[in-house]
């Protein structure tokens, strides 16, 4: 059986160092110090207080604090947790660009969009269109469609994310990036505005596996 080695984007430098332990949507969900780390994990111990408990599995960001080194940012996942100990697996470093973007990854999907929740679930096709989505956030998308939107408007959009995930989530046009040269498609950003909690889970996990697999990809 073949195992993926999985090279840990910090090293020793590292240690002692304080870390924020943030949501993929950036919240701050708890402040620790860096305690070890190997070659596949990170161990986070508590600073000031406990710590909260996190379910395994459950995908983080860290922020990373270093003079000398600089400021990171890791992506990964909890394997283990208590009030004073986390340990994290499958880091991943964030690049300067994603961090400023909330962590975006390219994809190439399409997406049904409506005005109404219950014609995109219908299937009414006479009230849909379908818009390509050429990467995301947690946040928002950026879609390419051969229609014209006004920012502000507030749609439906469903789109898979793979053979079991499908999200139905209300999003918003809040910028108009013109027509794209190479596809001559119409370009926009949407922010996703989500009612459900599962939902925001949903999409932060496949952030996370579209993230690790492009990265690895890179190596």
């Amino acid at each position: 059986m073949n195992q993926e080695f999985v090279v840990n984007p910090i090293d020793d430098r590292y240690l002692g160092n304080v870390c924020e332990i943030r949501s993929f949507a950036n919240d701050l969900i708890g402040i620790g110090i860096i305690k070890e780390i190997g070659d596949d994990f990170i161990t986070i111990g508590a600073r000031d207080s406990e710590l909260r408990l996190f379910n395994t599995f459950q995908k983080i960001k860290l922020n990373i604090f270093n003079t000398k080194v600089g400021f990171t940012v890791i992506i990964c996942e909890v394997l283990a947790s208590t009030r004073k100990m986390l340990r994290v697996v499958s880091p991943i470093k964030i690049v300067d660009h994603e961090r400023r973007q909330g962590f975006r990854v390219s994809v190439d999907m399409h997406a049904r969009i409506s005005v109404s929740r219950e014609k995109l679930e219908n299937g009414e096709y006479e009230d849909l269109q379908v818009v390509w989505i050429k990467d995301m956030s947690i946040c928002g998308l950026k879609i390419q469609s051969n229609q014209k939107y006004i920012l502000g408007q507030i749609v439906w959009l469903s789109f898979e994310l793979d053979e079991r995930t499908r999200l139905t989530v209300k999003a918003q046009f809040v910028r108009d990036n013109g027509v794209d040269g190479k596809d001559n498609m119409h370009e926009y950003g949407i922010k996703l505005l989500f009612d459900k909690e599962e939902d925001t889970d949903k999409l932060c996990s496949y952030l996370f596996k579209a993230q690790r697999e492009q990265s690895r990809k890179v190596r």
